[in-house]
């Protein structure tokens, strides 16, 4: 009788996926980073750009949420320059690849 060997084989892409868990954690890590950063920035510049802003912005409630809602609006800034640097950097074949999933095409998709 002859007797089978089965081999177990890890399949990867020879590119690094932007799924799972190590993907969402380092996600969340960088955007608190980010979040950090921006607060810093906005608590540096604002007073220097506020005198620039007509009088009505100078109200306590409108320089609060000012510096509340600027940082977590340049969180969505700065993750659209590095998507937009990673698709530069990406080989071209990689994008089309992505663009595909993105669509739906292509053999992954299952129903």
């Amino acid at each position: 009788m002859k007797t089978s060997i089965v081999k177990f084989r890890k399949h990867r892409s020879p590119r690094p996926s932007r799924e799972g868990c190590g993907f969402l954690a380092l996600t969340c890590v960088f955007s608190c980073f980010f979040l950090i950063l921006n607060c810093a920035l906005v608590a540096r510049f604002y007073p220097e750009l506020a005198a620039f802003f007509p009088r009505w912005m100078h109200e306590p409630k409108i320089e609060q949420m000012i510096k509340f809602m600027a940082p977590v609006l340049l969180i969505f800034v700065q993750w659209w320059v590095v998507d937009f640097a990673a698709d530069l950097l990406a080989p071209a074949g990689h994008v089309r690849q992505n663009e595909a999933k993105r669509k739906g095409a292509g053999p992954d998709r299952t129903i």
